[in-house]
């Protein structure tokens, strides 16, 4: 094995939690802080307001932070991709794992607004997800490592070829492939469909209204 090794720290999300905790600690600091909000400012003013909202949104930013999110630090090198969990999402376990490139059939990397994730599907069909959130919490190596990983496997993918071509091989040579991304299938394409359509028929409606 190659000694070349890359470690990434960064923070991973749990996009179910972190949902979740967003909407809950929402409602539940709406319930908590503005009553106690309203009987230390009794005279509503742009001040207070700014102020009950400002701790209200670092309520729902912590509670979101302290669940959702967890470090974990990943190592590459030109054979495997070994994966540690420095902490836990709440009421999750997830195991430290290596994956040597050799046993991956595909991958996929999508960035979808303040969302990122890495989607590794090994020959047995097992499934691997890291996901990022950029929403709030912009942090750690995670384009990096995007970066380097699909780098690694590129250098694997052509140590192969050139051991099959070395040794005049007929066979086809099992690569990791990159499978394409939501947008790039009919449902992203459906969906992309559907934006212009709005983007379009938004202004035309504005306009309608104004003029009748």
């Amino acid at each position: 094995m190659n000694d070349k090794k890359k470690t990434y720290n960064f923070k991973a999300a749990n996009w179910i939690i972190f949902l979740l905790a967003s909407f809950s600690s929402l409602i539940g600091g709406m319930i908590l802080i503005l009553p106690i909000s309203s009987r230390i400012f009794p005279d509503f003013n742009i001040f207070n307001f700014i102020l009950t909202f400002g701790v209200l949104v670092f309520f729902v930013i912590l509670i979101v932070r302290l669940t959702s999110l967890a470090k974990v630090e990943i190592t590459l090198d030109d054979e495997t991709i070994s994966i540690k969990w420095r902490e836990q999402f709440l009421f999750h376990k997830k195991r430290d794992v290596i994956i040597p490139f050799n046993e991956i059939a595909t991958y996929v990397n999508q960035s979808d607004m303040n969302w990122d994730w890495l989607k590794i599907v090994m020959n047995d069909g097992k499934i691997y997800r890291i996901w990022h959130s950029g929403w709030v919490f912009k942090n750690g190596d995670y384009f990096n490592f995007v970066s380097a990983f699909v780098s690694a496997v590129g250098n694997h993918n052509d140590a192969i070829l050139k051991e099959v071509t070395k040794a005049n091989l007929e066979v086809s040579p099992k690569l990791v492939k990159r499978a394409p991304s939501f947008y790039e299938g009919k449902s992203g394409a459906i969906m992309k469909g559907f934006a212009i359509v709005f983007m379009v028929l938004i202004p035309i409606l504005l306009i309608l209204v104004l003029i009748f």
